[in-house]
């Protein structure tokens, strides 16, 4: 089935925009006032939270860092980010207003009840929706309002995708047939690990948590995998079909108890010593939602890919880089 989606770099997004709206604010704001007499001495702004450009530099505008006796100005990270992602965050921003002109053109729309269900989906996974907006904003600097920003993003690009596809009953049926997982429960495993290059070092590192070692310090101490070493060891939850997990861990999880510790388990990753935290087994989706979902994924599998659409949604709004350093 389909996997998570693709997120649009909003986190960068908001930070060059907020970036840029303040130097356009500072601007803004030069223009209204009159220039200060040579005596008048500039001092910071208690309104907006700025500190005033200070008047031995001109060019200094907004300070936004200092290091040492060194300033960092809002100009310098704008210039800085506009050059290294300036052509890519434009492109997004031109993409986001052609996706709106076209779907308001087929007047194609999303639906609270469909976002809802996306984010539902998002949230597979999670104990909770506030773990998953936690783990957005944590991993990715995404709030919550631009997570469902996003999400309703991503529902009009799959609806422009897909309107002119057909997908039949048959097709529903025997994509079905071929994957048995949809109409079966599925399980989740919380599990935590400790991932070290050799089986002597797994060995000694578990005898020290059978002689009673915490292991999220074991593993904050000794685990090389950097997704999970700096946090304890936990991996969180995963289900019993998740493609990005070695399938020797989800093995031996399935045969463990809650509370149970195992290892060494050589994986292509190293030697890992596996601790079961939690399980739980959910029922199948109702055979509505599932042939929704199945002709979901088979209509975006005929659909053309999606960077041509966006490239045909480009062209056909006239999206034109008038700046020549973004160009």
């Amino acid at each position: 089935m389909r996997g998570t989606i693709r997120l649009m770099p909003l986190a960068l997004l908001a930070l060059l925009t907020w970036v840029l709206s303040g130097c356009d604010s500072e601007k803004a704001e030069a223009d209204r006032s009159p220039a200060p007499s040579p005596s008048t001495s500039a001092a910071p702004s208690q309104a907006s939270g700025t500190i005033s450009p200070v008047p031995s530099d001109p060019s200094r505008t907004d300070i936004v860092a200092k290091v040492g006796e060194a300033s960092i100005t809002r100009d310098q990270l704008a210039d800085r980010l506009t050059a290294q992602y300036g052509k890519q965050m434009l492109r997004e921003l031109m993409l986001a207003e052609a996706v709106e002109q076209e779907a308001k053109a087929l007047e194609l729309t999303v639906t609270e009840a469909e976002l809802e269900q996306e984010l539902l989906d998002m949230r597979q996974g999670y104990d909770s929706e506030e773990l998953f907006y936690e783990a957005m904003r944590e991993q990715l600097g995404l709030s919550r309002e631009d997570v469902r920003k996003e999400a309703r993003y991503q529902l009009l690009m799959e609806k422009l995708s897909v309107r002119n596809v057909v997908v039949t009953d048959k097709e529903i049926d025997r994509y079905i047939a071929d994957h048995p997982e949809l109409t079966t429960a599925s399980r989740y495993y919380n599990i935590s690990q400790i991932v070290v290059e050799d089986e002597e070092t797994a060995r000694q590192l578990l005898s020290q948590l059978e002689g009673g070692a915490a292991f999220g310090a074991v593993a904050e101490r000794y685990s090389i995998d950097e997704f999970t070493g700096e946090n304890g060891g936990q991996l969180g939850w995963v289900d019993d079909q998740d493609p990005f997990v070695d399938p020797e861990i989800l093995k031996f999880a399935a045969e463990m108890d809650v509370g149970e510790i195992t290892g060494p388990i050589q994986t292509a990753g190293g030697y890992v010593i596996l601790s079961l935290n939690g399980y739980r087994e959910e029922g199948p989706r109702g055979a509505e939602e599932i042939r929704n979902a199945v002709r979901r994924e088979i209509a975006l599998g005929k659909a053309e890919p999606m960077r041509a659409l966006e490239q045909s949604l480009l062209e056909k709004y006239h999206a034109q880089v008038l700046d020549t350093d973004l160009q």
